[in-house]
């Protein structure tokens, strides 16, 4: 019997050290886990470069843009007009508010044509126009609170939004206007897609993506760091700007970078940006070119395909180019053990128990003295599910 129990008690002792698991038997210092992101990036200054149309009239006039700030256009599609002659800022405002009401009734009339209306879209649509009376009443817009309100009585007694001819209507109203401003016309149509704005700052023609591989660093030493944002009048010169149209799909970034930290990069190389003018906004890009060394600097141009939002009214950029980037636990040198096998691995603890928590490691710092690891795949004891890791004996 005695035997037996030897035996047994064999048996689990190998078992726990399969497993890797091992009672504290000495003290040993400890130290909390720490997860962290480590990059290797530098901060530098940069201008953003994309394919920017500038769009000139021929004669003199008003300028009236129908199209918003920083509105994606179509291309071919009716952006404004100009007007041949003096127009007063009333008559532009009332058309620029019959516009907008236009837009809107286009956009619920399409939301209305994609409503399947059985008795739970009934409900639905009831209960989607009360938020929405709620919302117009808060900007105090009373037409809008109205026909909500008409919406919902036409959903609750024929099962059915109202017929509506919102559209038609406003657009005999638009015609009135431009009636009474009596003066001839023409229709300002999109050239391209892209992003509209009515804002140019000269760096238009000096910063094109079909001349990349001619900037050096004398060149962009060359450029003021203080581009002069201009808006473009409403009131035209023969030949004068009415508005801009950028392409925002795909742009790019060229950076002034030592040659030293470029060196060992090439074109081609996927890289990340963070904007630290643009609220932190980052986004994937490519290296796209580098330009030949002068006085140990480069011109590195970045390619980028993301749509951000407000990166077209901005020239300047202050820019942390992101080389790697590593999602890990920090632990120090010391710390990583190596197996019979090769493998390295990092003493967990939890419970008071230390375990072989086998790991990857991403990223070293040898003058610092630690390094950032992740578990392996099939690690039985993740890194995640321990509380402090051992860093040596007391």
């Amino acid at each position: 019997m005695k035997r037996i129990f030897i035996i047994a008690l064999s048996i689990a002792v190998a078992a726990v050290a399969g497993f890797g698991i091992y009672y504290v038997m000495s003290p040993v210092n400890t130290q909390r886990l720490e997860y962290i992101t480590q990059e290797n990036s530098i901060n530098t200054n940069g201008f953003i470069i994309r394919d920017e149309w500038v769009m000139y009239t021929r004669s003199a006039g008003t300028v009236y843009h129908s199209a918003a700030e920083g509105e994606r256009v179509a291309k071919d599609s009716v952006i404004g007009a100009l007007f041949y002659g003096d127009v007063s800022e009333d008559s532009i405002k009332e058309l620029a508010v019959v516009d907008n009401k236009i837009k809107n009734a286009r956009a619920d009339t399409e939301i209305d044509a994609l409503t399947q209306l059985d008795g739970t879209g009934v409900e639905n649509n009831i209960y989607e126009r009360e938020n929405m009376i709620i919302a117009a009443a808060e900007d105090n817009d009373i037409l809008s609170v109205s026909k909500y309100k008409n919406d919902i009585n036409s959903l609750r007694q024929n099962g059915a939004l109202p017929d509506s001819n919102a559209v038609g209507e406003l657009e005999a109203q638009r015609e009135q206007i431009i009636a009474g401003i009596g003066v001839a016309k023409e229709d300002i149509t999109a050239n391209i897609s892209g992003v509209f704005t009515t804002y140019e700052d000269g760096y238009e023609s000096m910063l094109t993506p079909s001349d990349i591989e001619n900037y050096d660093t004398a060149y962009f030493e060359s450029l003021s760091q203080s581009p002069q944002v201009r808006k473009i009048d409403d009131k035209a010169e023969a030949g004068g700007a009415i508005c801009k149209i950028v392409n925002n799909h795909v742009w790019y970034v060229m950076m002034d970078v030592s040659a030293d930290i470029i060196s060992e990069r090439g074109e081609g190389d996927s890289v990340k940006m963070r904007f630290n003018n643009m609220a932190g906004t980052v986004v994937d890009g490519t290296i796209y070119h580098i330009s030949e060394e002068e006085n140990g600097r480069n011109v590195v141009t970045v390619k980028c395909s993301t749509y951000v939002e407000n990166a077209f009214s901005y020239r300047l950029a202050d820019v942390d180019l992101i080389f790697e980037s590593y999602n890990g636990y920090k632990v120090p040198v010391h710390a990583i053990h190596t197996d019979e096998d090769g493998k390295q691995k990092v003493i967990g603890v939890s419970n008071g128990r230390q375990y072989d928590c086998y790991c990857n490691l991403l990223f070293t710092n040898t003058d610092s003295g630690y390094t950032i690891v992740q578990s392996t795949d099939d690690a039985a004891n993740k890194l995640s599910q321990m509380e402090r890791i051992v860093v040596g004996e007391r």
